[in-house]
């Protein structure tokens, strides 16, 4: 009888969702569909799933604590805030660039960087082309924006990203909007879109073609990924005492 009962235990631990902790720099909160971007490494963005999310503030150094879901975000049980950041460094894939923006997909959320006069890359002609993985150096503002400061290539060959947004269903293509950006990517023949629907939460994992094309790779609903928070409760939220003032893109552990 114990043996069964410390068997069905371990069965129970083993389908549950991974612990998961994490801790870095807020960089983009969307706060009506309680998301949080956040920097745990230079090389890393974690998407957190929060009702705490309309309080918090990009350049927060927070703490998080929660669980891993099925497609690799979190959802976060606790959420404190432990600093503030003025300079944040983060790697994602460029999907867009103009003479005043760099436009860049990180861990699923989409970060705009105000493009200075005075910036490194703004004062190059050989800026990174779309579709190319970059690092980025950016500084916090005031208002929960970002001054792009670096944007450099990371890996010419490493073609890929995700980006969370609503979904549009098309012939042979999908557009998923994150804020005021469209992306239009590419259906893979095969592909089955069956159990999606135009308005859907999603986050879409893609591809980048040589010449900056976007191609569909994985599509997940919000729905599959996170539990719906009834009452909105945001009082996973909580303040630490603060740390040194000019704290970087901040290193993590999942």
């Amino acid at each position: 009888m114990r043996r069964s009962i410390i068997f069905v235990a371990v069965l129970a631990a083993l389908a549950a969702p991974s612990a998961a902790l994490a801790s870095g720099v807020v960089l983009k909160v969307k706060p009506s569909a309680r998301i949080v971007a956040v920097a745990t490494s230079r090389t890393h963005v974690a998407l957190v799933h929060s009702a705490a999310a309309s309080r918090l503030h990009v350049g927060q150094r927070v703490s998080v604590a929660g669980r891993t879901l099925g497609n690799g975000t979190l959802q976060a049980s606790r959420v404190r805030v432990v600093g503030k950041a003025h300079t944040v460094r983060f790697r994602g894939l460029l999907l867009s660039k103009s003479s005043t923006r760099f436009v860049v997909s990180a861990g699923g959320a989409v970060i705009s960087l105000h493009r200075g006069a005075r910036s490194t890359s703004s004062a190059r002609d050989s800026a990174p082309h779309a579709g190319t993985q970059v690092d980025v150096t950016a500084t916090v503002r005031d208002d929960d924006e970002l001054d792009e400061e670096t944007v450099t290539v990371a890996d010419a060959t490493a073609l890929g990203g995700s980006v969370e947004g609503t979904l549009t269903l098309g012939t042979g293509t999908i557009t998923v909007r994150s804020e005021h950006l469209n992306l239009s990517l590419k259906v893979p023949p095969g592909f089955d879109l069956a159990a999606f629907k135009t308005g859907d939460e999603v986050l879409a994992e893609l591809s980048a073609g040589a010449d900056g094309s976007l191609t569909l790779a994985r599509l997940s609903t919000a729905d599959d990924a996170v539990e719906t928070d009834a009452d909105g409760d945001a009082g996973d939220l909580q303040y630490g005492p603060h740390g040194g003032g000019d704290d970087h893109g901040g290193s993590g552990h999942h």
